[in-house]
């Protein structure tokens, strides 16, 4: 929202991500939506009018076991740092986690850092799990769903 996509200047990017909900090739985690509702912006607005749509998924017992798998990695492979307290007390686990368990790719806009890097990032940590989460970006995930702007 804050970046190519913002409401005003792509309003058929917000169309697409309707229709993906609607069609079930999308979901994020409820922990996505609970963030994204503690915000006063146009994207938690956009969020709390789709809070039923079926974007957002709750965790069963595979995903909850799931995030504890991607929790003591993350604790175990990083440094006690405010990145890794950040990561680890935000959605970014479950949005891995849902991933990992429904087979599913994680669309992020962080970008892989070397890895003796203090940062903590998802496509890292995606890459990092025994059974890898395939990670993309907001651009490979419009080519991967046939999306052209016409």
């Amino acid at each position: 929202m804050k970046g190519p996509y913002g409401f005003d200047i792509a309003p058929r990017f917000w169309e697409l991500i309707d229709e993906m909900i609607e069609g079930g090739r999308i979901s994020c985690p409820t922990r996505v939506l609970r963030e994204l509702l503690d915000g006063q912006d146009d994207l938690s607005a956009w969020a709390r009018e789709r809070r039923n749509s079926g974007l957002f998924i709750e965790a069963d017992p595979a995903v909850q076991e799931a995030s504890a798998q991607v929790i003591q990695l993350v604790a175990t492979h990083y440094p006690d740092n405010q990145a890794r307290r950040r990561f680890l007390d935000r959605a970014d686990p479950w949005v891995i986690a849902h991933a990992r368990v429904d087979g599913g790719t994680v669309v992020t806009s962080e970008n892989r850092v070397p890895y003796n890097s203090v940062q903590v990032k998802i496509p890292n940590v995606c890459d990092q799990l025994q059974v890898q989460v395939r990670s993309i970006n907001v651009y490979q995930m419009l080519r991967e769903l046939g999306v052209v702007w016409t």
